[in-house]
């Protein structure tokens, strides 16, 4: 038969099973493209949140020593609030609030070997040189996660980025 100058012979086109075969295919490399991307999703989360928390301490620290007031930062497993302070002797209950900010992946500390202890009310605070009333570590969860730094160590002069290696946040 001809149709439009164009010889056709026999059946031309696709068949309904290849058509089915190719389309589960397609969803088979969709689902799996899927939760790759989801799970590189939740990491760049996880490292973002350690990082902005890292940004923010870095934050306290400098407005310490340039505005020659303290700062503090004081963790919850879901949050933390930075504040001022108008004089060194003003109660740490006190102070005025700069921002609070709450967090979508939970943080614990590291206490001695234990990762999962309660961050609630741990706080740092800078003095008018920016050095940290304490020392402590941060811990991101779930630990499980394959993210590039999960762990931040505050001590009373710098702060570090890491990943958790057994019981110790090993430095990046």
């Amino acid at each position: 038969m001809k149709l439009f100058g164009i010889s056709h012979k026999g059946n031309s086109g696709f068949s309904l099973i290849e058509l089915i075969i190719t389309i589960a295919i397609m969803g088979i490399v969709m689902s799996i493209a899927t939760i790759n991307f989801q799970s590189w999703q939740t990491k760049n989360w996880m490292e973002a949140q350690l990082r902005g928390i890292l940004v923010d301490l870095n934050e306290a620290r400098t407005n310490s020593f340039t505005q020659k007031i303290n700062h503090s930062i004081t963790f919850q497993p879901d949050s933390y609030v930075l504040k001022n302070y108008s004089s060194d002797n003003e109660p740490r209950s006190a102070g005025r609030t700069i921002t609070s900010k709450k967090l979508r992946y939970g943080i614990t500390k590291k206490s001695n070997s234990n990762l999962a202890a309660s961050i609630a009310n741990e706080f740092v605070e800078f003095d008018s040189r920016g050095l940290a009333s304490n020392s402590f570590t941060i811990i991101m969860n779930p630990l499980e996660t394959d993210v590039a730094v999960n762990c931040l160590v505050v001590f009373d002069t710098r702060m570090n980025l890491g990943k958790v290696n057994g019981t110790e946040c090993a430095f990046k």
